[in-house]
């Protein structure tokens, strides 16, 4: 028994045209659709909050870098004893969340090591006689002392809030007094 398909109606004993999709097949593309927009939000959501965040730390090295440029400035043709030890602000109304801290310290580079690092030499070779000792072993005491007396440490940190905590931007560099005198 066949029966003859007229006004597009199926026909038992036919076979069916299964070109659509199921209902299931439906639901299961549409979930996979979803979950993959939702990563790529998170992805982006993530990219914008590092991108914030890269621009804080930026902008607080460009502050540290000024505040520092402003000091070494400050005290150019001034003596280092008159670096104060610490002073802290804040920016101006344009950066209201960072503020910075200046420090200054001496600069302690001895030299001495080095006399110590040529003498032991000298005691692993075993020589029995007494060398003299060299010029430069002589002096490097005095530079040592001269470099002391003669440079500042100074230190910048910038310091902003991020979440519940707060970050910062140290920088340190070293003034020196040209002018002192070498004691030789």
């Amino acid at each position: 028994m066949t029966m003859i398909l007229k006004n597009k109606k199926w026909i038992p004993g036919q076979a069916r045209d299964d070109s659509g999709l199921t209902l299931v097949e439906v639901i299961i593309a549409m979930a996979i659709f979803v979950t993959s927009f939702f990563v790529l939000i998170d992805a982006q959501n993530l990219n914008i909050k590092n991108s914030a965040t890269s621009k804080k730390g930026t902008i607080a090295t460009i502050l540290a870098q000024q505040k520092l440029n402003e000091m070494l400035l400050q005290y150019r043709e001034k003596p280092l004893s008159e670096i104060p030890e610490k002073e802290e602000g804040k920016f101006d109304e344009k950066y209201p969340s960072y503020r910075w801290e200046k420090t200054s310290q001496d600069f302690h580079y001895d030299l001495s090591f080095l006399v110590d690092m040529a003498n032991a030499g000298k005691e692993e070779e075993g020589s029995e006689e007494e060398e003299p000792q060299s010029p430069v072993m002589t002096y490097l005491p005095k530079i040592s002392d001269f470099i002391q007396k003669s440079a500042k440490e100074i230190t910048v940190t910038v310091y902003w809030k991020e979440g519940s905590g707060e970050r910062k931007v140290t920088m340190t560099t070293h003034l020196f007094n040209y002018k002192q005198q070498v004691a030789l």
